[in-house]
């Protein structure tokens, strides 16, 4: 793939659960949205129809678009989707002989990983979690390597030949390969993968030494049967994007958003699928990170509510955190990604009586698209959090959704006097208790991401984008400390995910294990550098041409010895010597305490490391950040264009309340809650005793009374 010079759109689309949307943005920043709802039955026609949403807006034809389009890029939830409802591909697996279980033994982790604390406590009840693979499609292979990658047992092609057959028999049509130490030396699975590419050249195949590259049996396998799990169906769900893509007008390559933050190509995501799973909440974070810093916000803690769930992740002076670890259906995997946190709270989470408790509660599990919450009119019939929204007046029935989707009140009215009746409240009252206890569970997040990781929410605004987090984010912030809310750029907070999408980089990690013992010797460091700078220099090549411009950074991963968790540190550029060495270990220790607190560095126990790690980077002509000015009537009015009665859980009443139309808001606007700013697709309660203000990129920044919810 080459970058093209000449000016063009780069246009974005994340698949959310309620709502796909889309961001064009013009070479001179301005930006044009589409959403339209989510189409689960083949996503594809959502991810098109979308951009053919904002190409009318923009008075074109989808063609015409596509055609002046310099960069498509995706955020996809087809891996994760399949993850969830288990309709992946059926694995087999070729694992070295007395080792199959590996797997299912889980590093005897399998009980609590991803569990949630009642479950963890309610034994019982609880177990190992569902595997993706049957325990009859795991095949034992006669080789055997040695921690240093040296061989002990020789490979037994012919087992692996006989094994395949049996698999292919059995029904497979995706293998996995995943032999001990195979990080270290790769050669018996790339050959495993030779016999399997002769015998079945239909099967979808993935070495760990491939997809995972480290230490640690379990996780490592379980990546690898995920990525394969997954694969044929991603296969066939790209190559419906690539072919409509060109069907339409569009003239480069597909790009996809990754866990790790940034995008990739095509080939990429067709050999590792699993890096694009939580890709869509990630690349929101990726535009905070981007832009935060710019407008004046350093440090963010970074919320993404939809319809679906609230994401959320800190941003700490303009860099997002990263995590080498991610809980997938329950199960541990070495993927690199943003470190995002997710629970089930969004607009179509779906409120519910809990016979044991005999309580209501809120989510995990939501309307999604299809039949979507009552008020959708879409065959729903249980109460939700939009609506809930909408019998307290923050959301408006005239006023509709995307795609012209009108929302019914008498269907909310009724589907929350259902529910109300089991406890005794009225529709209202049974509305704000679904708002405070969402409220409540997605406070709980920001505090175990903020306060439990070192962090002191009091430094950060929140940032509230998503479809829904504009009517909530006062409330979820408001028990922390934090003074400030950010809704984003207009009505952009609604898509804020496709943005980061359209203005992200092109990015790869590559990695490899090096296990070292302090004082760590800065020529292995150097080798090990030269080789992945290699391969990242090499891969820019291939994507983007020779003299495609690129950024280069390196990270080492040490831990203190004989602990578990490691820390991963920026290593300097250019040559490794002494004072490299030196520079690493006393950012390690500096990072250590911050992370744990200060007093826990311990130098005189030794350190160990064990990956090293280079990213590569190929930046490219980004559009301006348009002020506000640019968006909108800068002078346009301030007074309300109609009054609303809103109940507000402060008030515990309601209020007749002034409404606004958020696009005549000019900068500098000043107002006093309680209102109500209306969008196309983003609604901002400010609530009693807080102020917003719109800020020179034309960000809706709400601050609220220190000390706490009034």
């Amino acid at each position: 793939m080459t970058e093209e010079v000449a000016p063009g759109y780069s246009i974005g689309v994340d698949i959310g659960g309620t709502f796909t949307d889309c961001a064009v943005v013009a070479p001179d920043g301005a930006v044009t949205i589409g959403k339209v709802l989510t189409t689960p039955d083949d996503r594809s026609r959502g991810f098109f129809g979308s951009i053919a949403n904002a190409a009318a807006k923009m008075g074109l034809e989808e063609r015409e678009l596509l055609a002046r389009t310099k960069r498509l890029a995706h955020g996809t939830t087809v891996g994760i989707n399949a993850l969830v409802t288990r309709t992946g591909a059926k694995v087999g697996l070729l694992a070295t002989k007395g080792h199959g279980d590996a797997i299912r033994i889980m590093d005897n982790t399998g009980r609590v990983t991803g569990a949630s604390i009642e479950e963890m406590l309610d034994y019982a009840r609880s177990g190992a979690p569902e595997q993706f693979i049957e325990r009859g499609m795991t095949k034992e292979i006669t080789e055997r390597l040695d921690f240093a990658g040296d061989v002990v047992v020789e490979l037994d092609e012919a087992e692996v030949a006989a094994a395949v057959d049996e698999l292919v028999a059995a029904g497979a049509t995706a293998l996995a390969i995943c032999y001990l130490w195979s990080h270290v030396n790769p050669a018996h699975e790339l050959r495993t993968k030779e016999i399997v590419r002769a015998r079945a050249p239909n099967l979808y195949v993935s070495c760990s030494c491939e997809v995972a590259p480290r230490i640690g049996e379990y996780p490592r396998t379980a990546t690898t049967v995920m990525n394969v799990y997954i694969g044929p169906l991603m296969r066939n769900y790209v190559d419906r994007i690539v072919a409509g893509a060109k069907e339409r007008g569009y003239v480069g390559e597909v790009l996809f958003a990754t866990s790790e933050g940034g995008l990739v190509d095509t080939g990429t995501v067709l050999t590792h699928p699993i890096s694009t799973c939580q890709s869509g909440p990630v690349s929101g974070v990726l535009g905070c990170a981007a832009l935060g810093p710019t407008m004046g916000f350093p440090n963010v803690i970074s919320t993404d509510m939809g319809g679906t769930s609230l994401d959320a992740s800190v941003i700490e002076e303009g860099r997002s955190l990263l995590s080498d670890e991610a809980v997938l259906e329950r199960h541990q995997l070495h993927l690199r990604k943003v470190d995002v946190e997710s629970i089930g709270a969004g607009g179509g989470s779906i409120a519910w009586f809990d016979e044991a408790t005999r309580t209501i509660k809120v989510g995990p599990q939501s309307s999604g698209a299809v039949p979507g919450p009552a008020c959708y009119g879409r065959g729903g019939s249980e109460p939700t959090v939009t609506d809930a929204d909408l019998m307290l007046g923050i959301l408006d029935a005239d006023r509709g959704l995307a795609g012209g989707l009108k929302l019914d009140r008498d269907a909310a009215e009724q589907a929350l006097t259902r529910l109300g009746a089991r406890v005794g409240l009225d529709a209202v009252h049974t509305a704000a208790g679904i708002v405070q206890i969402v409220d409540s569970r997605m406070e709980d997040l920001l505090r175990r991401i903020s306060l439990q990781k070192g962090h002191d929410p009091r430094d950060f605004v929140v940032w509230a984008f998503g479809g829904a987090a504009g009517m909530h984010a006062s409330l979820y912030s408001n028990g922390l400390g934090i003074t400030r809310v950010v809704v984003p750029m207009n009505d952009l907070a609604s898509v804020w995910s496709a943005y980061g999408i359209a203005i992200s980089d092109l990015t790869r990690t590559f990695q490899v294990p090096l296990y070292l013992h302090s004082p760590f010797d800065p020529a292995a460091l150097s080798e090990g550098y030269v080789r992945l700078e290699s391969e990242a220099k090499e891969y820019a090549r291939q994507v983007a041409g020779p003299s495609a411009p690129l950024e280069l950074s390196r990270t080492a991963e040490i831990k203190y010895a004989m602990q578990w968790y490691s820390v991963e540190v920026d290593v300097p550029s250019g040559l490794v010597g002494s004072k490299t060495v030196e520079e690493m270990v006393d950012t390690f220790d500096r990072s250590y305490e911050k992370r744990y607190g200060r007093g826990s560095a311990y130098r005189e126990a030794g350190m160990t490391l064990s990956n090293l790690r280079v990213t590569v980077r190929l930046p490219w002509s980004r559009p301006p950040l348009r002020r506000a000015e640019a968006n909108g009537d800068p002078n346009g009015s301030t007074a309300p264009i109609a009054q609303r009665n809103v109940f507000w859980l402060e008030l515990k009443e309601f209020l007749q309340t002034p409404i606004y139309e958020g696009k005549g808001l000019p900068p500098e606007t000043v107002l006093d809650g309680p209102a109500v700013v209306e969008y196309p697709d983003t609604t901002v309660a400010v609530r009693p005793g807080q102020k917003m203000s719109v800020d020179g990129y034309g960000n809706l920044v709400i601050s609220m009374p220190e000390g706490g919810a009034q």
